[in-house]
């Protein structure tokens, strides 16, 4: 099976979703945060505070590292389309679902402090969705609205990748 990869916004839930794929598809479930701060031994704010540009590089390791795991589900962090060569290494083995998520929704449901360009402000979420909703539109092979549960959601992604596999036709 190919690896999904979820791509999205911060906050629109890319993690909680990809815990529940993994569990529906029966496969391993990586958070690219949590493996980055593993590896380096510190959290995602103490790694911005060398600048985004320090901490964009340790993300495009990181894909390095994981692009060529097999039947994974992997939740990117939401910058991971700033770099077109993450996207590209991370298109070559998997299935990219772009999780949608109305801003709006975002505001109301996150903690956006703990974020670390949006920590200050998280009114810079527009300025973000701004920049990067082309290029998620542009890298994704599905685009799933997350505006319901995380379950129902999840459970979209599941039913396309197991279509997939199985070569059904997509309807």
């Amino acid at each position: 099976m190919n690896n999904v990869v979820l791509i999205g916004m911060p906050g629109s839930g890319k993690s909680s979703i990809g815990s529940i794929v993994s569990q529906k598809l029966q496969t391993t479930f990586l958070d690219m945060d949590q493996y980055i701060e593993e590896k380096e031994q510190k959290k995602i704010p103490e790694l911005f505070l060398s600048g985004e540009a320090y901490f964009r590089q340790i993300e495009s390791n990181a894909v390095q590292d994981i692009y060529l795991k097999q039947s994974i589900v992997i939740a990117t962090g939401g910058g991971i389309v700033t770099r077109p060569e993450n996207m590209l290494l991370l298109r070559k083995t998997s299935t990219v679902f772009y999780i949608e998520r109305p801003l709006k929704m975002i505001l109301e449901s996150s903690d956006l402090t703990t974020r670390p360009l949006l920590a200050k402000d998280t009114t810079k979420l527009y300025t973000l969705h701004e920049e990067r909703k082309s290029l998620y539109e542009s890298y994704c092979h599905f685009r799933i609205v997350n505006n319901s549960s995380l379950e129902k959601v999840a459970e979209q992604i599941a039913l396309i990748m197991l279509k997939k596999n199985h070569e059904l036709p997509l309807y």
